[in-house]
């Protein structure tokens, strides 16, 4: 929450980093950092995945669909083209479902580093916790009911959860899921190419990781809870908007319906 989906640059942009931390350790924040360092669009996959062209969606929802059970070398390799695809013209991707993705996204970028951001577990399960409870509320299916994009949520959510499951043993984040996460990135990824960053640091450890100079510029903050709940009031907003144009719609329907049938009896 907190920035809109991002235009991929030429085909063939070097893809440089994985961000593989958890949503609601400063993945934003980072976004805005490695777009100003690498030059080049992030692939925040959560945006993406939820919110961004419909071809991105649909490749995003095709890759959580098949990630669980690709068994065959067909299943892998059909795998890897998605996430190619889906991420060509990146220099870095972004936030969950891609961070729970990481040994996949490896095998298609194997010069690629990962750098995950990371917190205090009790900062962070404070911040995912407020997040949940925005995005848990009962009645937000229902009134984004007639938001285009917003109808795959429910589908995006189940294999999310089909992911939680196949990776942590868990259907959804909950508060030892950081922990789980980042141990599961230390079984997976080569100590070489692992990177643990808290953007509370700075320019100074990124670029050291990154090895490019420090740029003359403030660095970037996003993504407070101020956002998020703005974000969470927006869609609210379109929603309630949807809903009163597809009743002005029925109404029209109905009086148009009733007029013809009036006409006829007379």
């Amino acid at each position: 929450m907190g920035q809109g989906p991002s235009l991929p640059g030429p085909p063939g942009t070097r893809f440089r980093v994985i961000g593989a931390g958890m949503s609601r350790t400063g993945t934003k924040t980072l976004n805005e950092a490695l777009t100003i360092l690498l030059d080049g669009p992030v692939h925040d996959s959560g945006i993406q995945s939820l919110g961004g062209p419909m071809p991105q969606i649909k490749a995003w929802l095709e890759i959580m669909d098949l990630a669980p059970k690709a068994q065959t070398f067909s299943e892998q390799k059909k795998l890897d083209w998605l996430i190619s695809e889906v991420l060509d013209g990146y220099v870095a991707t972004m936030d969950c479902p891609a961070a729970t993705l990481t040994p996949e996204i490896m095998r298609v970028y194997p010069d690629a580093i990962v750098i995950a951001t990371t917190r205090d577990q009790a900062s962070w399960w404070k911040s995912m916790n407020y997040l949940n409870s925005l995005m848990g509320t009962w009645y937000l299916p229902l009134v984004v009911l007639w938001l285009y994009k917003t109808q795959v949520y429910g589908i995006w959510r189940e294999r999310f959860h089909q992911i939680m499951k196949w990776r942590y043993q868990q259907e959804k984040i909950e508060e030892d899921t950081l922990r789980k996460h980042e141990d599961h990135l230390r079984q997976v990824v080569p100590p070489e190419k692992l990177f643990f960053y808290e953007v509370s640091q700075g320019w100074e450890p990124l670029c050291k990781i990154l090895n490019v100079p420090i740029p003359d510029r403030p660095f970037p903050h996003n993504n407070n809870k101020t956002a998020a709940a703005q974000t969470f009031r927006d869609h609210i907003v379109a929603g309630m908007l949807s809903w009163l144009f597809m009743l002005m719609v029925f109404s029209m329907v109905t009086w148009l319906v009733r007029a013809w049938l009036a006409q006829r009896i007379h």
